[in-house]
């Protein structure tokens, strides 16, 4: 399987009041610090997210992961 992660850039506090939600197709939503993904993206998604916030930190571009931990 592959799986691509993309970075949709920040959002300002507008851009956040202007989405609007299918409530009928969800239960919740929110936004999360860091530090708190892995309780709410738990095994290798939350580690496919942090090392995504990475990337985007060092400006690498991409990362190749297996089972959410970087190779190569």
């Amino acid at each position: 399987m592959v799986a691509y992660l993309y970075d949709g850039g920040t959002l300002t506090p507008d851009d956040l009041a202007s989405i609007r939600l299918q409530e009928e197709e969800l239960l919740s939503w929110r936004l999360v610090p860091r530090e708190d993904i892995p309780e709410y993206l738990s095994g290798s998604l939350g580690l496919r997210v942090l090392v995504g916030l990475d990337v985007l930190e060092e400006g690498a571009g991409t990362a190749e992961l297996e089972n959410g931990r970087r190779v190569g």
